[in-house]
């Protein structure tokens, strides 16, 4: 979704301060200004909205980071190889027609060939409308102009149906017509013309259709609309898709209400960007390909089947055409188990039957955490891209080099990223989003590369040459330039430079396809976690294969860490084989993470490396407490410790910089690389200013934690990363008496604690099982009392891998949408203040939106849905407890007996309170209902 990848996708909350952290100096840019249409509100006239930072300046500054590949140098060598004769297909949540930079190429033809929506999300609802004199009537609206439609109609049969605003998610995206409110409904109107179905609607607000102009299905005559009533220029541009059933029209409308893929696009293939003449993407001259895969309002969530749709028709699209095609998705979600994601292996097979089609995929935004690839980012056979953060945005002080972007995901079980790219750009926004031009994350990154792929490819057309996908990636991967202070991980093989690429593919040098799988322990990379103190050498098997028809082939294995050895040579017959490599204890023998890449390489070793084993050991740290200093970090760097957690046993994590002045970000990632489910990413300093995580009990996980301190990317810090066990483990069980508190005891000693619980609000527990891809609704009534929802969301980790997206929207009963989270992995947690006083709403709905790789709609699905409402301070009420002493490797417990709950609970209801465990200068705590079980309801 582009939310991760995004929002995916998206300026994200810690790219906005690590952008204000390292403003350049000179010229602080000026803050964003609230879009607003131009026109009059209540007779008063309303300003038009500005842009973050006037196009012309951004393009002097080069917030269009073309130069950190080479991308400015290239087109100086090859003026004709900026994509011209290529088409770039952008799989997102749509793109807007009326952008200016996207409407022509550098060859002066048209750039969007076609814009296909395939989430579903445009469809309006066509009922024969009944006309009578010159009036119309539509969706309880009556249009004059009728006369203009039995002119223009081929035969009698004529259509309605209507837009409605507010489904359509947030302002001010889904104010279709710029009047500031989102309460409209919009009328259309369909007839079929001598050359196709046509749409007709009261764009300019007057009452009728006499003077408005038919609007065609964009693939036929690239015609597009938009409201624009009482004078207001166009907030958003809509195109038209259209089909036939029986004779009966069906509508779909073309749109982009996220701002994300119109802000992808510009990156890649933009041409002359807000009309400032050299402004442009990567690949000013390619064509662009819209395909809308993405629900933008239920959270920028893509729907079942709708990239395997997407795929197809840009394939069919490009061969019907004869044109090159190069795919970008910036979108993706949290691999539970990398390697068996079925989108992944739907990609796979997509590129292994079209060999010539690029496709780029973004990282994710996950990071700084190990193990965070995305998929279908993970899929073999693309080019997975993950982000730096060009050091134009960082001033003077920046020109050292670009450093990686803290939020890109990183490898660990899969050998990925490839390479990275610039991931923060100044590009092209519907109208609606002005002022937030700049956006961040690695759905930038993947459309730079993407265009340079575009680059590659318009060179080999017109040079005559044949595309291999392989070889362009290859080429890419070999020829970047590895950043400071990282590793593969983090990286992959470091930022491309594209004239180094197309040297590379000039030469034509014949490599062998050869295919990498770790055995156990990984996928397409080693990644092993260990205790200290392992005393003997460990071997660590990895399968390398050639195609079947394939030579034998000889290759020189060299290994970059004395830890991680490797034979020193191989002969690779068709088929697997088998590679031993041995990792040496006494190298590893302090806590830490080591990661060593063994490589492959043929008698030309300008080729480059054939394969790549890459290789992880984490060692865990174990004492309670544990006290890591994280000396040295480099600019833009992290330091890591891992730690060991035990389901039900509360801790505290404490970041602190060991000189005052210096900041760092702080992150904490969740067994298996997840990010931790509340907020993640504090900022932390010296002292008093630490950054502190408290883990609840009933949040715990067992298995490894990882406590990341990341250094801002100007300046290096040292930290000191703290990390507290509780003692005690809390486990909770429901009793006809009431609600007894178990306490077991993990330490060397005897604890004494007096525990006791607050009432904080009410809870309630449902056990979905479905079939099918439509949405499932949960309603529910909003007591007076209640001032935030939490709405946790958890399905097993084995089916996660069959889904693309899984949306999570909190609505209010008149439809307001109150929050949204999508899933990004197989837990979730979404997060809604309610409004409060005469906006209040007195019911609610929770929405879950699943979405499948696999077209069929029959698909079973389960997960347990748990809703929480909280009370403000002046409703809480605590319960008090008994005192009790736990020896070592004992349990002890305290029963609180139930009372009749202070506040008014819903249907299904129960009272919800917070265990809290003092010990020591410390409290523990777990959630909890304090009531039985059986309040849960299976559907």
């Amino acid at each position: 979704m582009p939310r991760r990848s995004v929002s995916s996708l998206e300026m994200t909350a810690a790219v906005a301060a690590m952008l204000a952290a390292c403003a350049a100096p000179s010229r602080p840019a000026a803050p964003a200004p609230q879009p607003a249409p131009a026109g009059s509100s209540n007779g008063r006239a309303v300003p038009e909205p500005l842009p973050l930072l006037p196009p012309r300046e951004a393009w002097l500054r080069g917030w269009m980071p073309l130069k950190p590949t080479g991308v400015d140098e290239f087109l100086k060598l090859h003026p004709t190889f900026d994509g011209r004769g290529v088409l770039i297909g952008i799989l997102d949540g749509g793109l807007d027609p009326g952008v200016a930079g996207l409407r022509t190429t550098t060859t002066g033809e048209k750039k969007l060939l076609d814009l296909r929506d395939f989430s579903g999300e445009g469809v309006v609802a066509l009922a024969p409308a009944a006309m009578q004199g010159d009036q119309i009537s539509v969706a309880g609206r009556i249009l004059a102009g009728a006369s203009r439609l039995r002119a223009l109609a081929v035969g009698n049969a004529v259509f309605g149906g209507a837009v409605a605003e507010r489904p359509l998610g947030e302002m001010p995206a889904s104010d279709l017509n710029g009047d500031r409110d989102d309460t409209d409904t919009l009328a259309v109107v369909v007839v079929r013309a001598s050359d196709g179905w046509v749409l007709f609607a009261d764009t300019d607000g007057d009452g009728s259709l006499a003077n408005e102009k038919p609007v065609h299905d964009y693939l036929v005559a690239r015609e597009t609309f938009a409201w624009h009533s009482g004078g207001r220029q166009p907030t958003i541009t809509l195109a038209a898709n259209f089909r036939e059933e029986r004779g009966t029209p069906k509508l779909d409308l073309f749109f982009d209400t996220s701002a994300h893929g119109s802000h992808v696009a510009g990156i890649a293939a933009g041409n002359n960007l807000y009309g400032v003449s050299g402004f442009t993407g990567v690949a000013p001259g390619a064509y662009l390909l819209g395909l809308k895969i993405a629900n933008n309002a239920q959270g920028e969530i893509s729907t079942t089947g709708s990239m395997v749709a997407a795929m197809a028709y840009a394939i069919g699209f490009a061969r019907a055409r004869r044109l090159p095609l190069v795919l970008n998705l910036s979108f993706g979600v949290g691999n539970e188990s990398e390697g068996s994601a079925r989108i992944d292996a739907v990609v796979d097979s997509v590129l292994a039957a079209n060999p010539d089609v690029v496709f780029a995929i973004s990282a994710g935004n996950d990071g700084p955490g190990l193990t965070t690839m995305q998929y279908p980012g993970s899929a073999t056979r693309a080019v997975t891209v993950g982000a730096t953060f060009p050091s134009v945005f960082l001033g003077a002080a920046g020109k050292g080099g670009d450093p990686i972007a803290y939020f890109s995901s990183r490898g660990g079980e899969l050998a990925k990223p490839d390479i990275v790219a610039p991931g923060l750009a100044y590009s092209t926004v519907p109208r609606w989003n002005t002022g937030d031009e700049r956006k961040g994350g690695t759905s930038m990154a993947a459309p730079h590369a993407a265009g340079l792929a575009a680059l590659l490819v318009s060179g080999l057309i017109q040079e005559k040459r044949r595309i291999e996908a392989r070889l362009i990636r290859q080429a890419l991967m070999v020829t970047a330039r590895p950043l400071a202070t990282v590793n593969y991980l983090d990286d992959g093989t470091g930022q491309p430079n594209v004239a180094a690429a197309w040297r590379w593919l000039a030469a034509a040098r014949p490599v062998p396809e050869i295919a990498v799988r770790a055995v156990h322990n990984g996928v397409t990379a080693a990644f092993q976690e260990r205790e200290l103190g392992v005393p003997v050498d460990t071997q660590q098997v990895f399968e390398v294969g050639l195609a079947p028809d394939a030579a034998e082939t000889e290759v020189a294995v060299r290994s970059n860490r004395l830890w991680l050895r490797a034979p020193a040579r191989l002969r690779l017959r068709s088929g697997a084989n088998r590679v031993n490599l041995t990792y040496q204890a006494s190298a590893l023998s302090r806590p830490g993470v080591y990661t060593g890449v063994v490589t492959g390489w043929i008698s030309d070793t300008l080729a480059g490396p054939v394969f790549r084993l890459v290789n992880t050991v984490v060692v865990a740290d174990t004492g309670n407490p544990i006290i890591a200093r994280v000396s040295a970090i480099p600019a833009g760097g992290e330091g890591r410790v891992f730690f060991a957690a035990t389901t039900g046993r509360p801790f505290a994590v404490s970041f602190a910089t060991q000189a005052a002045g210096e900041q760092v970000l702080a992150y904490l990632h969740e067994p298996g690389g997840q990010p931790y489910r509340e907020e993640n990413g504090i900022g932390a300093g010296h002292d008093d200013q630490a950054g502190v995580y408290v883990v609840d009990a009933r949040d715990v996980v067992s298995g490894l934690y990882e406590a990341v301190a990341v250094a801002p990317p100007l300046n290096g810090a040292s930290a000191t990363i703290s990390v507290q066990q509780s003692p005690l483990t809390i486990g909770v069980d429901h009793t006809p008496d009431g609600l007894a508190v178990r306490l077991g005891n993990m330490s060397t000693a005897t604890v004494t604690s007096q525990p006791f619980v607050v009432l904080v609000g009410a809870a309630r527990e449902e056990r979905l099982a479905a079939q099918g891809s439509d949405r499932r609704h949960i309603r529910f009534r909003l007591p007076d009392w209640a001032v935030h929802a939490t709405v946790d969301v958890e399905m097993d980790r084995a089916q996660w891998p069959t889904f693309t997206d899984f949306g999570v929207t909190m609505l209010a009963g008149d439809g307001r949408k109150l929050g949204k989270a999508p899933l990004n992995y197989a837990f979730g947690r979404l997060h809604v203040d309610l409004p409060r006083g005469a906006a209040a709403p007195a019911e609610a709905e929770v929405v879950l939106s699943p979405g499948f790789a696999d077209p069929q709609r029959d698909q079973r699905w389960a997960a347990t849905v748990s809703i929480r409402l909280y009370a403000d301070s002046a409703h809480v009420n605590r319960l008090a407890g008994q005192s009790v002493s736990v020896a070592p490797g004992a349990t002890g417990a305290v029963v609180f007996p139930l009372t009749a709950s202070a506040l008014q609970l819903g249907e299904a209801f129960a009272p919800l309170g917070i265990v809290v465990v003092p010990e020591g200068e410390r409290t523990w705590t777990r959630e909890a209902t304090l009531q039985p079980a059986d309040m849960t309801r299976r559907r």
